[in-house]
């Protein structure tokens, strides 16, 4: 039976962020290629990349086992260590962590919440929302729709792109490919990253 597991490759010093994307694109993607990994999440944390892989224990062994001997190949990264990941706890957590970051106003009762968009003078509109709908939908995004983003992004794109406005110009793409219409897209742009 398949289950999350989270890889963590340390930083061993403060790379070049095209260093990391050529790692990723050159080591990290052929191997879950090679294991026929689908569902997974990397991400750049700040003392290492994250990569979350929905997999059985022993193909998780031998990723573990391909990460341990790339990464002596190359000075980017000291060491890998797993662990077990939860994508509805995590997203579960999330939320519930956000909500306290946001100073939610009292009438707001307790689990989830929601944004639903500005009123004319700038102020956000938050509402209640049904916590496990909330954390059943982020979930399912951290761990189908995130990871296919990532595989077909660094497949093809031929390097790293610096270029504000143009990575603006991809998140427009991506907004406007899931039906979000204009003012919400400016609405979600305004948002801050809490």
């Amino acid at each position: 039976m398949a289950e999350w597991h989270e890889f963590r490759l340390w930083r061993n010093i403060n790379p070049n962020q095209d260093d990391v994307f050529a790692f990723k694109q050159e080591h990290i993607l052929p191997i879950l290629e090679k294991y026929d990994i689908e569902d997974f999440l990397m991400l750049d944390e700040p003392k290492f990349v994250l990569v979350r892989i929905d997999t059985n224990g022993k193909s998780a062994k031998q990723i573990y086992s391909d990460l341990e001997k790339t990464i002596q190949t190359e000075p980017l990264f000291s060491k890998v260590t797993v662990e077990s990941w939860s994508p509805i706890n995590d997203a579960r957590d999330r939320i519930l962590a956000a909500r306290e970051r946001a100073r939610l106003p009292i009438e707001i009762p307790q689990g989830g919440w929601m944004v639903k968009g500005k009123k004319p003078d700038g102020e956000w509109v938050v509402m209640p929302e049904d916590l496990e709908k909330q954390a059943a939908a982020f979930s399912i995004f951290m761990s189908k729709v995130a990871g296919r983003f990532t595989k077909a992004y660094l497949k093809e794109m031929p390097y790293r792109v610096e270029d504000r406005w143009l990575m603006s110009v991809f998140v427009h793409l991506l907004l406007d490919s899931i039906s979000t219409c204009q003012p919400e897209e400016n609405e979600i742009r305004d948002f801050p990253y809490i």
